[in-house]
């Protein structure tokens, strides 16, 4: 059995992909077995059992903390950084990515890779609303739904709330996480783009848009990247 066959088995099981995705979505906040075991209604044995082969795999990696008390230490299960992605035959687009960005910012690219970054969140935005809308004007809550929706396809593991007339997107995931560190300016605008575009489209009834971010970036050693969208006229 080849390696790309063996991660996609640790991940067929259903409860096993969903400690991993929990897992994802605090990529900076470790868990134990108790823990694990607690949120998803099983014997910690199982529990156990779920991460020690999510850890073979690969998918997350184990550390100790020792409680104030003494005893035996507490094993830790965080997020592995190291990436694997799934098809056949194997693709590897990560070089044609790098060397891409690398025009990008040499030949300052950087409006016109925003530019289409903008118009690619738009038209997701309009495909969203011709499959999914009822072509009615969308409420605050049925908006935000289809910005999580889209993000979501996107990989981005999205957590979207409104905060008064403010909208949070909080970004849990960098796609481009391998690169970012290289060219953070650029990745981050890209990522803003393509959501400011989205919201533009499925929130057009809500005001002009203005995107700002929120605290620090993936790329910079956050946890995650947040984003703050205001609504000129917000109803």
């Amino acid at each position: 059995m080849d390696r790309d066959h063996k991660l996609t088995v640790v991940l067929a099981d259903q409860t096993r992909y969903s400690i991993y995705r929990a897992i994802a979505e605090q990529a900076g906040t470790p868990v134990t077995v108790a823990e694990v075991a607690a949120r998803f209604g099983l014997h910690p044995n199982v529990a156990r059992m779920h991460l020690g082969k999510l850890e073979q795999a690969g998918f997350v990696t184990t550390g100790f903390r020792r409680g104030e008390g003494g005893g035996r230490p507490a094993k830790l299960y965080s997020l592995s950084l190291k990436v694997s992605s799934f098809g056949f035959p194997p693709r590897r687009y990560e070089l044609l990515s790098a060397l891409a960005l690398a025009v990008l910012a040499d030949e300052d690219g950087s409006a016109r890779v925003e530019r289409v970054c903008n118009e690619a969140g738009m038209a997701e935005g309009r495909r969203w609303l011709h499959e999914e809308g009822d072509g009615k004007p969308l409420n605050r809550a049925k908006a935000a739904e289809a910005v999580r929706t889209v993000a979501e396809e996107q990989g981005l593991l999205p957590a979207i709330s409104w905060h008064g007339d403010k909208l949070q997107i909080e970004v849990r995931n960098c796609v481009f996480r391998e690169l970012s560190g290289v060219r953070p300016e650029l990745v981050c605008a890209m990522h803003r783009a393509f959501l400011a575009g989205l919201v533009s489209v499925v929130m057009a009834g809500f005001g002009e848009t203005s995107f700002a971010a929120a605290g620090q970036s993936i790329s910079r050693g956050a946890e995650s990247c947040r984003l703050a969208c205001t609504f000129a006229g917000a109803r």
